[in-house]
């Protein structure tokens, strides 16, 4: 793995988290940018020496690798901070993963923006563009 896909994938985790578990209060932003930063940080200087035991054992490089991703998931489920005070990591231990409207208002929180058609019924908005279609060609703008 290059180190620009570590780094990536590192945001792409922190991201994960905070979509799923919003309610992270007034310092969230905060804290995903502090952590994603410090995990980036601890990721290149681990660089040289995931790449040394990569040269020894790819196998070997693929585990520290992956051992690198399960700490840093571990350590935001327990450091990130919650609203009602319970760490990600007691909500998943107790069975509670987040429904769909948390994700919904995670990615609103992340992008100040969430396209409502990603609640539309699956067809709805095809039948729409189909029936648009439809009458642009009965009205002569599009050619058969």
């Amino acid at each position: 793995m290059s180190l620009i896909f570590r780094l990536l994938l590192a945001a792409l985790v922190h991201i994960a988290f905070f979509a799923c578990y919003p309610d992270t209060g007034p310092n969230g932003k905060l804290y995903l940018i502090v952590s994603a930063l410090a995990w980036s940080g601890f990721l290149i200087a681990l660089n040289a020496g995931i790449k040394f035991f990569r040269f020894i054992s790819g196998l070997l490089g693929l585990a520290l690798n992956a051992a690198f991703f399960a700490l840093m998931a571990a350590a935001i489920a327990l450091t990130m901070p919650q609203k009602d005070g319970v760490a990600v990591m007691e909500k998943a231990r107790n069975e509670k993963p987040p429904d769909l409207d948390s994700i919904k208002k995670g990615l609103k929180k992340l992008t100040g923006y969430y396209e409502e058609t990603m609640d539309a019924e699956p067809g709805k908005e095809i039948k729409k563009a189909a029936d648009k279609l439809q009458k642009d060609i009965k009205s002569g703008r599009i050619y058969k």
